[in-house]
């Protein structure tokens, strides 16, 4: 339900979106940052890392990188901004701001291999953009949604900082800065440094022990960081999202304990919502397309009526299982998608309205 949504946006300090590619996440999160401050006078920031081109231009941050821009909401109290992640300038503000000194950030950053390898550390990337949830510390925001890389369950997202944390103990960065003040040549007598050294080269080798030399004296700020990003993570101030789409074939899948809502994006006209309450602490959530064709044949919209025969055809009924005290908010699939911010303000709107049908007990809508 729509005050379901509303609840999260207006207590609530942190808003992690979650879901696979393609289900519309940073579309949601978006919109979610745009009824925040329109509805709730919420000083918002959205952390986006991949916005389709068209939303970026409709918010305006197409190119601006790491930097915070402010997307007028219309006449609300609230402030809206959005900033787009890039993992290469957000590792490089994160080295900056965790190196002892510039000398380090420098080195470290001026590193043949540091590109490469901070680009490619997966382990990574769920936790840089976890990282901006500590721009709460800006007095200029009081609430940040995150929209984070595809692929992420509420399990998975909770862990991303602990991850990260482990590897500054783990027996790989020992192994690699063990001949610090001598390069990992010094290590070459060794059986393994010396095949190493033969297949990959000396100066490789130095400049691997060099990269995880410098790399290890980030350890005592970013661990800092890391813990504070994990304890608000779980602290009541904050709220995990998955979004899905009616669309996809991802609905039915188990919904994890630890989302607080569940976001079901592009609904078809005339779907019916089956919500029926268990007594084993899990409802379960049916969108049903089994329309009269006469119905169907009212549509105006022609491109909204081909989607709907389509799915009728794929799909005629999926099935979600919602463990008790999650929330559903369930949002329309707009005819030209979301290209302005007017979309992004429909989106919502149309949801608080469109009376979905429903064989719920209740007599509400189930938006």
């Amino acid at each position: 339900m729509i005050d379901a949504v509303d609840a999260l946006l207006a207590e609530r300090s942190v808003v992690a979106v979650v879901g696979r590619g393609g289900v519309g996440k940073t579309t949601v999160a978006a919109a979610l940052g745009v009824r925040a401050a329109r509805h709730h006078d919420r000083r918002v920031l959205v952390v986006t890392v991949d916005p389709a081109r068209r939303l970026a231009d409709a918010l305006g941050v197409n190119g601006l990188d790491g930097e915070a821009v402010i997307v007028p909401v219309g006449q609300a109290e609230g402030r809206l901004w959005v900033l787009m992640v890039e993992m290469s300038s957000a590792w490089d503000q994160l080295v900056r701001h965790c190196a002892p000194d510039a000398a380090t950030a420098d080195s470290l950053l001026a590193n043949g291999l540091y590109r490469s390898l901070t680009t490619r550390f997966v382990a990574s990337h769920d936790y840089v953009a976890l990282d901006h949830i500590l721009l709460l510390d800006d007095d200029r925001f009081d609430l940040i949604i995150v929209d984070t890389p595809p692929g992420n369950h509420a399990e998975d997202l909770f862990a991303a900082p602990g991850r990260l944390g482990l590897f500054f103990d783990s027996r790989l960065l020992r192994w690699l800065t063990a001949g610090v003040g001598g390069g990992v040549t010094r290590l070459a007598s060794r059986p393994f440094q010396l095949v190493a050294r033969r297949l990959l080269g000396t100066d490789f080798l130095d400049r691997i022990g060099e990269f995880f030399t410098l790399f290890a004296r980030l350890r005592p700020r970013l661990v800092e960081r890391i813990d504070a990003v994990e304890r608000l993570l779980e602290s009541p101030a904050s709220a995990m999202v998955e979004i899905r789409a009616a669309d996809s074939g991802h609905i039915p899948e188990p919904v994890e304990e630890g989302d607080d809502l569940v976001v079901v994006n592009r609904l078809l006209p005339l779907t019916e919502v089956v919500i029926e309450p268990s007594g084993d602490g899990v409802d379960r959530v049916t969108l049903d397309l089994r329309i009269d064709s006469d119905d169907v044949d009212a549509l105006t919209d022609e491109s909204l009526r081909a989607a709907v025969v389509g799915l009728m055809a794929a799909t005629p009924g999926v099935e979600m299982r919602l463990p008790a005290g999650t929330g559903l908010c369930l949002l329309p699939r707009l005819s030209g998608g979301v290209n302005r911010l007017e979309d992004l303000i429909t989106l919502t709107d149309q949801a608080a309205a469109e009376p979905w049908r429903s064989k719920a007990e209740s007599s509400d809508p189930v938006v």
